[in-house]
C-alpha cells in the first residue's frame, strides 16, 4: 500500500490547498508522491515510483553563505509603490533590478511577487552577538547540544537542513548566531550536564535564552529565514511562547511571502520545499497558539494558498545516511504531515465554533442551540474519525495490537500527535457540552451528548495513564502542556455540568486518578506542572458550584403532576418584584445518567 498526499478542503476555517493527509493507495509501502507540474494541483496515487533516487534527493545543495541571512520582503498589492511599475524595468540574469536603495526580484512570470533585498545591511544586522559568543555560553557542550536537537528535536520538527546546518556549525560560515542559540535554548534539557560540584562549567541557561530572545527582537523587523526556523524554534519552548511572539513571527512570514504559493517561483527545489515546511510550521504554530491562549488565529484561508506537502519537500531535511530504506517515507515527514493535517481540523472548528460571530449565532439560536452544534459539529467530526482511521502503522500508539507493547525510538515520539488529537477533539466537545441545559435541552439529547463527551475525557486519560518514561522524555511541543491541563479541565466541564449527584461523583474521582497519573509523569516531564496546577485551581474553585441532587430525588422530583401558579406580589422592601414559583411538570427521561456509558457510537450521535 502507497501512501499518498491529497488535498482536505473545507468550507470553512480551512485553506484550499490545506495540509497534507495520508490515504492507502495500491502500490508500494508508504511512498509520497511526487509534486506534479500542473499549479494548484493535489498529488493523486501513483504506481511508479519516483524518477529521484534518493541518493539524487540529498545531494547537499549551492546554498550562498548569505541565504540565511538575506532580509526580504514581499511587496504587497496597496502600498504607495505600484506594481504593475516593476513590469517595465530591466532585470539582470537573476531577475532582479534596483529601486532606490533596494533590489527587486522578480519570483514569476504573473509578476505576482516581488521581494525587495536589502544590500545595505549586513548578515543578521543589527544583531550584536557572534557565534562565539553564543558557544562560550554553553561550552564545552556545543557539539552534545546540536547532536541532541537532530536526534530529538528535527526528526518531527524538520524545519532545518540538517546536513546544510550541520557543515555551516562546523565551519563556522553562514550560521546565523540566532538559529544556532535557538537550537541550543531548546536543546540543553535533553544534555546532562551534571551537578554543580562537578568541575566541568555547566550551560548558562538563563543567560543563553535573555540572549537568543533579545537577538530574535533585534531580527525580527528585517526577517530572514533563520529567522522564521529560530523563531519557530523558540516557540516550541513554553516558557518563551507567548501570543504576542507569535504574532510577531506570521507578520515576519508574511513579510517573507511564505503564506503564498512558491510551486511556479523561479528557484531550486530544495528552496522551495524548505518554504513550504516553514509555512505549514508556522501555520500549524499559529493555530495552536490561538488554541492555548484563547485569542484569534492571524493565518485565514481567504490569504493562504501553500500547496500541500509531498515527498521532494523533505529532499533536504534529513541526511543522505538515513537508515530509512528507498521505498519508504521516514517517520519524521509522516508524522509532519499527519499533524499539519490534523491542525487544519482543528482550525475548521476554531472557526465553527469559537469565532465571536459563531458564538452569537449560537445564542441566537435559543433553545435550538444544541442541535445547531451539532449540525456544524458533524463535519468536523468525520474529519477526525478519517484522520485518525488513516494513521499509518508508523505513527500510532500501539504495535501488535497491544497498546505500547514495544516502544521503538520513532513510536516513542508518536506521543504529542495522539495528544494533540484528543485535544482538537475536548475542543469540539466542549462547545457541544457547554450548550446543554436541563431547561433548553431535550433529555435524550442531552444524554447522547454527555455520553460521547465522557467517552473522549476516558479515552484521553488513558492515552495519559499508558504513557511510558521514554514517551515522556521525548520532544514535546510549548502546546503540549495545555493540551496535557485540558483534559483535566473536561472533567471539570463534565463534573460541574453532571445534572446528578451520582455523576458528578462519578467524575471527581476520575479527576483524582488523573491528577495522580500527572504527578507520577512529572517525575519524567517537568511540564506536567502546568497541568496539575491547572487542575489545582479548578478543583479550589469547585465550592462555588451548586450541590448536585440525587438521582433517586431528581426522579422523585420529575415525577410530581404539573402545578401552574399564579404570580404572587411579595409585600415590603421587595415588593417590587413579581416572584413566580418554578412550574414543575412530568418526563419518563432524566437527562443525564448517574454513570454514563463508557461508550457511545458516532450514528447514535449523528442521529440525535
Amino acid at each position: 500500500m502507497a501512501t499518498v498526499i491529497t488535498l482536505q478542503s473545507s468550507s470553512t476555517g480551512t485553506p484550499a490547498s490545506s495540509a497534507a493527509s495520508f490515504q492507502q493507495s495500491p502500490s508500494s509501502d508508504h511512498q509520497l508522491t511526487r509534486p506534479q507540474p500542473s499549479k494548484r494541483q493535489s498529488t493523486a496515487p501513483q504506481t511508479s515510483k519516483p524518477d529521484i533516487s534518493r541518493s539524487q534527493l540529498h545531494n547537499l545543495p549551492r546554498i550562498t553563505s548569505t541565504y540565511w541571512h538575506q532580509q526580504t520582503q514581499h511587496i504587497g498589492f496597496t502600498t504607495e509603490l505600484e506594481p504593475a511599475l516593476l513590469e517595465f524595468i530591466p532585470l539582470d540574469k537573476n531577475h532582479e533590478a534596483s529601486v532606490a536603495t533596494s533590489r527587486v526580484r522578480k519570483f514569476d512570470d504573473e509578476g505576482t511577487f516581488m521581494r525587495v533585498v536589502n544590500t545595505s545591511s549586513n548578515a543578521d544586522s543589527p544583531q550584536s552577538a557572534s557565534l562565539d559568543a553564543i558557544e562560550s555560553l554553553v561550552a564545552p557542550y556545543g557539539s552534545t547540544l546540536v547532536d541532541k536537537f537532530f536526534e530529538h528535536v528535527h526528526p518531527t520538527f524538520p524545519i532545518l537542513m540538517e546536513e546544510t546546518f550541520r557543515q555551516s556549525y562546523r565551519a563556522r560560515q553562514g550560521l546565523s548566531p540566532l538559529l544556532l542559540a535557538a537550537v541550543y535554548v531548546l536543546t540543553l534539557k535533553f544534555v546532562d550536564v551534571g551537578s554543580a560540584s562537578q568541575s566541568v562549567r555547566r550551560p548558562d541557561a538563563g543567560r543563553l535564552e535573555s540572549s537568543t530572545m533579545k537577538l530574535l527582537l533585534e531580527s525580527l523587523p528585517y526577517a530572514s529565514i533563520s529567522t522564521i526556523q529560530a523563531g519557530l524554534l523558540l516557540m516550541q519552548k513554553s516558557t518563551i511562547a507567548t501570543a504576542a511572539l507569535n504574532a510577531q513571527l506570521v507578520t515576519a512570514g508574511f513579510d517573507l511571502g511564505l503564506h503564498q504559493d512558491c510551486s511556479e517561483w523561479r528557484m531550486d527545489t530544495w528552496e522551495k520545499g524548505l518554504r513550504k515546511r516553514l509555512a505549514w510550521a508556522l501555520y500549524m504554530e499559529d493555530k495552536w497558539t490561538a488554541l492555548v491562549h484563547g485569542r484569534p488565529s492571524h493565518i485565514i484561508a481567504s490569504n493562504w494558498t501553500v500547496q500541500d506537502l509531498v515527498e521532494q519537500d523533505f529532499m533536504d531535511a534529513f541526511p543522505s545516511a538515513s537508515s530509512q530504506q528507498d521505498d519508504a517515507v521516514g517517520h519524521g515527514p509522516l508524522f509532519f504531515c499527519h499533524m499539519v493535517a490534523l491542525t487544519t481540523i482543528l482550525s475548521d472548528i476554531l472557526d465553527r465554533f469559537y469565532t465571536l460571530q459563531a458564538m452569537d449565532e449560537f445564542k441566537a439560536a435559543g433553545k435550538n442551540r444544541t442541535r445547531l452544534i451539532l449540525e456544524r459539529a458533524k463535519p468536523a467530526q468525520i474529519r477526525l474519525k478519517e484522520w485518525f482511521g488513516r494513521l499509518p502503522s508508523q505513527l500510532k500508539m500501539e504495535s501488535g495490537g497491544e497498546l505500547f507493547e514495544t516502544i521503538t525510538e520513532d513510536n516513542a515520539r508518536n506521543g504529542p500527535l495522539h495528544l494533540f488529537y484528543f485535544a482538537t477533539e475536548i475542543t469540539l466537545h466542549r462547545c457541544i457540552v457547554r450548550s446543554l441545559g436541563q431547561e433548553n435541552t431535550d433529555a435524550y439529547l442531552s444524554h447522547i451528548c454527555r455520553s460521547a463527551a465522557k467517552t473522549r475525557l476516558i479515552s484521553a486519560m488513558d492515552f495519559v495513564n499508558r504513557l511510558r518514561p521514554q514517551h515522556l522524555r521525548s520532544f514535546w511541543p510549548a502546546a503540549s502542556r495545555t493540551n496535557f491541563a485540558l483534559i483535566g479541565t473536561f472533567g471539570v466541564l463534565l463534573r460541574i455540568s453532571a445534572p446528578t449527584k451520582e455523576e458528578s461523583e462519578f467524575y471527581r474521582l476520575r479527576l483524582c486518578e488523573y491528577r495522580w497519573t500527572l504527578g507520577v509523569s512529572k517525575k519524567n516531564a517537568e511540564f506536567m506542572d502546568f497541568a496539575l496546577e491547572s487542575l489545582d485551581n479548578a478543583t479550589n474553585l469547585d465550592y462555588h458550584v451548586p450541590e448536585k441532587p440525587a438521582i433517586d430525588e431528581l426522579m422523585t422530583s420529575s415525577a410530581k403532576p404539573t402545578t401552574l401558579t399564579q404570580p404572587r406580589v411579595t409585600t415590603g422592601a421587595d415588593d417590587s418584584i413579581l416572584e413566580i414559583e418554578p412550574t414543575q411538570g412530568t418526563s419518563s427521561v432524566i437527562s443525564g445518567l448517574a454513570s454514563p456509558a463508557t461508550s457511545i457510537s458516532e450514528d447514535s450521535m449523528a442521529d440525535a
